[in-house]
């Protein structure tokens, strides 16, 4: 318990609660766009959203998204802004005490699997882009959290890049997905010092397996710990969102109709940073 709560008290000193204020506000404004008349329930609808995810009810959260969609709300919507804000809610619940760190466990595995099942793969775009050049994300071995590297695949893929994720690989099998693919970038995700040192690892093996120069972007929670990433890691750039990171390495939206909006961090919506 002592441990739990002194794990509270760290991840208290890294919320910044303009980041989770601008998510929430970003969501209502697509719950409420075109729908006039009905905003004094958005805020309610989100904490709705957040309980469907918590619940072990499944029918519960289908028939919540299944209403968005009705009410004209895009896949690439609710990917974007409205499941890093349900995300953030959840955390937000867990430093009240309102629920346990299982909830939080079992709602962004949930999700997680929701980016999965509206995402631009599984639209049957990825086919289109078969020779676009790729991207690697990894998530190191010992990192638990993932959900915000699922949303960056997704919105990495409709602007025409082809994206691998690697969660929980050993090091030999990236050595083997360095040796088959050239890829254009990799980044890794990294929410503390532990996974920090994993991550040095998995660069060295990069830089020792890439047949060309591949700049290694990380991004995460690290970032706000106050630790010199690129001295302690070996990598390329650090980067708080994906838009940096691919500027930093050269790189530009392959389509011309990727979306509009802002592409979220590595990891900016992980557990860490709710």
């Amino acid at each position: 318990m002592n441990d739990e709560r002194h794990s509270k008290a760290a991840g208290r000193q890294a919320i910044e609660a303009a980041e989770i204020a601008r998510l929430a506000q970003r969501a209502i404004a697509v719950l409420a766009a075109d729908r006039p008349g009905r905003s004094d329930g958005l805020k309610l609808r989100l904490a709705q959203l957040c309980d469907a995810f918590i619940s072990p009810e499944e029918e519960r959260r289908h028939e919540m998204l299944m209403r968005l969609r009705q009410d004209g709300v895009k896949a690439t919507e609710i990917i974007d802004h409205i499941v890093p804000a349900v995300a953030q809610q959840m955390g937000e619940r867990w430093f009240t005490d309102e629920i346990s760190f299982a909830d939080v466990t079992i709602g962004a595995a949930r999700l997680q699997e929701t980016v999965r099942g509206l995402g631009w793969h599984d639209m049957g775009r990825d086919a289109a882009h078969a020779d676009a050049p790729t991207i690697l994300l990894i998530i190191p071995r010992g990192e638990h959290h993932t959900l915000g590297a699922f949303v960056l695949a997704d919105q990495l893929r409709r602007r025409g890049y082809r994206v691998d994720v690697a969660v929980d690989r050993h090091p030999r099998q990236i050595h083997e997905m360095l040796r088959r693919t050239r890829y254009r970038m990799v980044g890794l995700t990294v929410s503390g010092r532990r996974t920090l040192a994993s991550a040095k690892e998995l660069v060295d093996i990069i830089r020792l397996t890439a047949t060309r120069v591949t700049p290694v972007v990380i991004g995460g929670s690290i970032l706000d710990k106050g630790y010199d990433v690129l001295a302690l890691s070996g990598a390329d750039h650090t980067a708080r969102d994906a838009v940096s990171a691919l500027r930093r390495c050269g790189l530009n939206a392959v389509v011309s109709d990727a979306p509009p909006q802002e592409l979220k961090g590595l990891v900016d919506v992980s557990l860490d940073r709710l």
